[in-house]
């Protein structure tokens, strides 16, 4: 666990100075130009940290795929199987935790940051998008696929925006992030 919160870390620290090159934050700082260079930085770590694999030219990541949805290698398409097996363990509940956990932040700051992202349905693409994304990628780069990864995450980023919603209501002011 220490060696991921290290890597998310050190993912972070790389991409900082190229998004203080492109937003140029200290021109037209303010609370909403933070959240974003957090929300960019900590989804950009996570992003990374998940792509994390076994890479090659594209003709051999395109043949692995295809052998491994002939094969099923590492490919879990049955709701809650991987869930289910982990009670009772302590690393794999570190893993449930973690999925859930680590797309929180996306959940939360789609709404924080941007008007057109705190309808329901804009949500959920979003977020769907996201993680099915990282699983399609997975496939490729020799990473197990899951959809209880998918599950997961999805329910970290509804937690997010939910979390988002109530604090929106205790604190109105929160809403004048969003542009």
């Amino acid at each position: 666990m220490a060696g991921y919160v290290r890597k998310f870390f050190v993912a972070m620290l790389i991409v900082l100075p190229f998004y203080l090159l492109v937003r140029r934050p200290w021109r037209t700082w303010s609370k909403r130009e933070a959240a974003l260079a957090v929300f960019v930085l900590f989804v950009t770590g996570t992003v990374l940290l998940t792509m994390e694999g076994d890479y090659a030219a594209p003709g051999v990541l395109l043949e692995r795929a295809v052998t491994r949805l002939k094969t099923g290698d590492r490919i879990n398409l049955v709701p809650f199987r991987s869930i289910r097996s982990w009670f009772g363990y302590t690393f794999p509940m570190v893993n449930f935790l973690g999925n859930i956990l680590m797309f929180m932040p996306w959940g939360f700051g789609l709404p924080l940051l941007w008007k057109r992202r705190q309808g329901t349905l804009s949500l959920i693409c979003c977020s769907l998008a996201l993680t099915l994304s990282i699983e399609a990628v997975q496939l490729f780069i020799g990473r197990s696929v899951d959809v209880d990864d998918v599950i997961l995450n999805f329910s970290g980023s509804c937690l997010g925006a939910g979390l988002y919603f109530l604090l929106r209501r205790i604190f109105p002011k929160l809403s004048e992030f969003a542009r």
